[in-house]
């Protein structure tokens, strides 16, 4: 009996006994950390899937703005900016679950692939961060349509490929 009910307040006193608004470390949610720092932004969101969210021309292709973003247009009404973030002085998901709980009417919590992510909408464009590890995290910046729902779309493109990386 005595084991049990020691498991059982460990248990309470883990992680999964933090609330959602507390969690302050990749560790707190049921997902791998992520370093998507090996692979290029345009890789963990490649053209044709691109092409398939209608962010990109089929004859377009993602433009790499430095080594750790690229860019994707259909020249017509979508643009998305795509970062790789490196948190060296604060934590990637404290801040970004932080800044969902701030109050704030424009932001708001969001689970990508179980990964903790906050939304800032805007008329017409959407900024989405998504913590996939303490030390990092995706930036997605878009301007189009239903723009939350594509950069949800590109934070989870871009999950599973840095996954598969």
């Amino acid at each position: 009996m005595r084991v049990r009910a020691t498991v059982v307040v460990a248990l309470l006193l883990s992680g999964c006994a933090v609330d959602l608004e507390e969690r302050d470390s990749i560790r707190q949610f049921e997902v791998a950390a992520l370093d998507p720092t090996h692979t290029h932004p345009c890789a963990l969101l490649p053209d044709a899937a691109a092409v398939e969210l209608g962010i990109l021309d089929e004859e377009g292709e993602g433009s790499p703005q430095s080594d750790a973003n690229c860019f994707y247009t259909n020249r017509v009404d979508a643009s998305v900016d795509l970062r790789v973030e490196v948190h060296e002085e604060k934590d990637a998901v404290e801040t970004t679950v932080a800044a969902a709980f701030s109050g704030a009417d424009d932001q708001e919590f969001v689970s990508v692939e179980g990964y903790p992510g906050v939304t800032t909408e805007f008329p017409d464009s959407c900024n989405l961060t998504v913590g996939v590890s303490d030390e990092h995290s995706f930036y997605v910046q878009v301007s189009a349509d239903e723009a939350c729902e594509v950069a949800v779309e590109v934070a989870r493109t871009a999950i599973t490929n840095a996954q598969d990386a």
